[in-house]
């Protein structure tokens, strides 16, 4: 590897975790038709082929990990758990009822927090719920 690359890219950049990211953000808001319309723009006949990719975050664990940089709620109070994946698979739905043919996911990330906050049993509602709607 050349010494310049390894000069170039030891530097500290920012994580990417979501596009675009957050200071791009507007603090405005967002009427429904401009949600619906930026997100019909954004899938196209050709996603209904090569399929697209979801990422499902759970914002829940019960320990923080020494190096975690993700938004996350510590608890160990599960409770949280059905209202959440109930008010996720709603979100889902509202997608399915917006964007048009077959919704091939080729992709499903589940991240968060940590998944395995969920119980086995929500997480397999979670993943039925958004295959079975897809």
């Amino acid at each position: 590897m050349a010494t310049n690359l390894a000069v170039k890219y030891s530097n500290p950049g920012p994580r990417y975790t979501s596009y675009p990211t957050i200071p791009s953000w507007s603090t405005d808001g967002v009427t429904q038709a401009e949600w619906k319309e930026a997100l019909l723009k954004g899938f196209n006949d050709s996603n209904e082929t090569t399929g697209i990719s979801l990422y499902i975050h759970i914002p829940y664990c019960e320990n923080y990990c020494y190096f975690c940089g993700c938004n996350a709620n510590r608890t160990k109070d599960h409770s949280v758990e059905k209202p959440y994946l109930d008010t996720l698979l709603r979100e889902w739905q509202m997608y399915v009822d917006v964007l048009p043919g077959n919704l091939n996911i080729k992709e499903l990330h589940i991240g968060g927090g940590t998944p395995t906050f969920f119980s086995p049993e929500n997480l397999v509602t979670l993943i039925d719920g958004i295959f079975r709607n897809a």
